[in-house]
């Protein structure tokens, strides 16, 4: 299996899992984004859109900051991030909570590109091997999920630390075995 085809199998699990509860899914809109994810408004709140997956057409694009960090990605993560627009995707991985992060548009690719360079040339000023971010746990806003560039195991790690706990060997095995979950925002009345 591809991460390609783990990913369109998570996505595939994650529709089902809120169809099956009939839970739309949500996101927090931003206003000035047209993204192809945002369905229509969600009554309950205003600030919240109700999503819908799009495959991108038009890839993301890691090859300009790959040269410009001199430093080649992991195929698996670039293929992450250029398979989906998408809100973000509640798991758990072993008890874990997580949050698998996803870019709904264009401009939120390009944000994330910027975001993953300032994360690596942190890891060049720590010294430590270079990581890139594909989460967050919930448990702390600053507990990244993240893939080694060099070896591509998943593991999480504090915010200017090295990786501390190994997950899965890789981004593909590691997306076939996190469980999609619900997640409730605001009054869902």
């Amino acid at each position: 299996m591809s991460i390609t085809t783990a990913l369109d199998a998570l996505i595939d699990r994650y529709v089902g899992l809120y169809a099956e509860h009939n839970k739309p899914l949500l996101v927090e809109r931003q206003d000035d984004w047209d993204a192809p994810i945002y369905r229509e408004p969600w009554d309950h709140d205003p600030d919240y859109v109700i999503w819908q997956p799009v495959q991108q057409t038009h890839p993301l694009n890691f090859k300009d900051l790959a040269a410009a960090l001199e430093m080649p990605f992991q195929s698996d993560f670039a293929d992450y991030y250029s398979r989906w627009f998408a809100g973000d995707l509640a798991v758990d991985w072993n008890h874990h909570p997580l949050q698998l992060l996803h870019i709904h548009c264009t401009e939120d690719g390009e944000r994330l590109l910027a975001n993953c360079a300032g994360h690596i040339l942190m890891k060049r000023r720590l010294k430590q091997p270079p990581t890139l971010f594909i989460g967050l746990a919930e448990e702390a806003d600053d507990l990244l999920l993240t893939v080694d560039n060099e070896t591509g195991v998943v593991g999480l790690e504090w915010v200017g630390q090295e990786q501390h706990e190994v997950l899965a060997d890789s981004l593909e095995t590691f997306i076939q075995e996190v469980t999609p979950r619900l997640q409730s925002i605001g009054e869902e009345s």
